[in-house]
């Protein structure tokens, strides 16, 4: 499954969208790290390297002497929608934690255990054109690659473009409604339960 990082300074890796959730308050960390991770698996994302559901690639956990806690996690997922052969969506994510602490809260009575810190998420989702590279291995069609992407492809990238966006910003929706920090539509119900307990 190797190779889906992105190429530098191709212009075959287009980016669909970024952002930076970040988010300072009483949240419970392994209950966000597994929505996010059950939200890739439910997307149908996979990891670069092994094709499956171990996406992570990266795990740095350092704690501090005051006894905080701080987190570098990466992680690299595909999805190729359809089977398709030169379309591939690519979503680079990677979590930051700050001053993290176990503490415990009362909620209705009982007595749980969550964290409190600084949680900052940036994530990116890349369209990869011709991810195999196909085209540009081929003699012959690395000729026609950017006609074709340029004229008779033009349309179905912003498609696949578009549809990768709306995936993303359904990321973005899910991670802001879990944390219940504000965000620009109303969605309705949570699926997950509320943060912190």
């Amino acid at each position: 499954m190797g190779g889906a990082m992105l190429r530098p300074g191709d212009d075959r890796d287009i980016l669909a969208t970024k952002f930076e959730i970040e988010h300072e308050d009483v949240f419970h960390l392994k209950n966000l790290y597994k929505l996010v991770h059950e939200w890739l698996v439910d997307e149908d994302f996979v990891s670069v390297d092994t094709g499956d559901d171990k996406i992570e690639s990266l795990y740095l956990d350092r704690t501090k002497p005051v006894g905080d806690k701080e987190h570098h996690i990466w992680w690299r997922a595909i999805q190729v929608p359809r089977g398709n052969n030169y379309y591939r969506y690519f979503l680079k994510i990677d979590w930051q934690t700050l001053y993290m602490k176990k503490i415990e809260i009362m909620h209705k009575g009982h007595k749980f255990s969550t964290n409190k810190g600084d949680v900052i998420l940036r994530i990116e989702a890349w369209l990869q054109l011709d991810y195999k590279d196909k085209w540009r291995k081929s003699p012959l069609l690395r000729i026609f690659d950017k006609w074709f992407r340029q004229r008779f492809y033009l349309e179905n990238i912003k498609k696949y473009r578009d549809d990768l966006y709306a995936a993303a910003f359904r990321l973005n929706q899910t991670i802001k409604q879990y944390l219940e920090l504000k965000a620009p539509a109303d969605w309705g119900r949570p699926f997950h339960p509320a943060r912190g307990v």
